[in-house]
């Protein structure tokens, strides 16, 4: 299964997305705008929609910067993301949902004027390669990729934490899948 992932991903990043950077001009998007869109979709769990964000998050910083020590180019402003027990979870995106009983409702709203062309490319590889899954598939998968297991260190799986994934981890993990 991680080999079918990786393969597609590699096959539909250098065929999309090399071609140019996302122009934003002054405006940003948040992890609420990146949520949103995945949200629009389908109803999911909360911890499906952390994992589609995680994913969409990592893989840009791997696809859209040139190296590890410049991460200047990210999906959205202001984001962490943790190193949980159930895998990445950005503490603002929690905190929006933790009381819709594991659930989110099919987002009806209006989605970002900034989710256009490539960057709505990336999105909707990022949900059709990854929203197939289950969150409780999605977890395992971050489990076994390095960045959350360099930001979980020595814990225990059972352990709670709040330690950054670092994105130069991401960077450096996610890219050496798609070189």
């Amino acid at each position: 299964m991680l080999e079918y992932i990786i393969a597609r991903i590699k096959f539909l990043c250098y065929h999309l997305f090399r071609i140019e950077e996302v122009e934003m001009g002054n405006e940003v998007l948040t992890v609420f705008d990146i949520a949103n869109y995945f949200s629009s979709k389908s109803t999911m769990s909360h911890k499906k929609l952390q994992k589609l964000v995680y994913y969409a998050y990592a893989w840009y910083i791997a696809l859209y910067n040139e190296n590890a020590d410049d991460l200047k180019n990210k999906l959205c402003v202001d984001t962490r993301f943790e190193a949980w027990v159930h895998g990445p979870v950005c503490r603002t995106l929690y905190d929006k949902y933790s009381n819709n009983y594991g659930q989110v409702d099919r987002y009806n709203g209006k989605i970002s004027s900034l989710i256009t062309g490539e960057l709505k490319k990336f999105l909707d590889v990022v949900y059709k390669v990854f929203g197939k899954y289950t969150g409780d598939e999605l977890e395992s998968m971050t489990h076994r990729e390095m960045p959350w297991q360099n930001a979980r260190n020595t814990l225990e799986p059972y352990m709670s934490s709040n330690e950054a994934i670092s994105e130069k981890d991401m960077f450096v993990y996610y890219n050496s899948l798609h070189g």
